[in-house]
């Protein structure tokens, strides 16, 4: 019986979007310092990658044993478009209803870690606070405008990993000559 590849991309989507927001959430209540770090190293642990290609795998298996390139990008980049719209709709209820003081926290945060950095860099007290200045003033508020900008950007790195993702997935039914 073939699998059906939209159910199977929204409930994977499903997966990956809550799993991003438990740890988004979790690790707000442990603290400001606990979600700035729990967000930085999240951003390079693949979880969502690990989760999509179970799926994948899955599906494949379902779909006895074949799989698409064009049905495994189906897949994989739904999956990653619903797990970002669930990420966005979060990001907006934590930083704007929830924690009003957060984009200001972790923003003071970010600004100390980048100075550290920098420092370390060997860069000019000048070189470093024009580019902090900078930082400061384009994170002085997370709304709707900000994220909505920032899930579109995501998506197109979300979408260069589908395609590698269906690359390693695929399996398309080989005729003989």
């Amino acid at each position: 019986m073939k699998s059906n590849i939209i159910n199977e991309g929204i409930k994977f989507g499903l997966i990956c979007g809550l799993s991003a927001v438990l740890i988004m959430f979790g690790s707000w209540t442990l603290g400001i310092k606990t979600y700035i770090n729990v967000q930085f190293y999240s951003t390079f642990i693949p979880y969502m990658i690990v989760i999509l290609l179970i799926g994948g795998f899955q599906l494949r298996k379902q779909n006895n044993e074949l799989l698409t390139f064009a049905d495994a990008l189906k897949f994989n980049f739904l999956s990653y478009v619903i797990a970002a719209v669930i990420v966005a709709i979060s990001t907006y209820i934590l930083y704007n209803i929830i924690d009003k003081g957060l984009t200001q926290q972790s923003a003071e945060i970010a600004l100390e870690k980048s100075r550290a950095i920098m420092e370390k860099m060997g860069s000019s007290e000048e070189d470093i606070e024009k580019a902090l200045k900078s930082s400061k003033e384009s994170m002085q508020d997370t709304g709707f405008k900000k994220i909505l900008l920032g899930t579109g950007l995501g998506l197109i790195w979300d979408f260069v990993k589908s395609l590698l993702l269906s690359l390693v997935i695929r399996k398309e039914e080989k005729f003989e000559a």
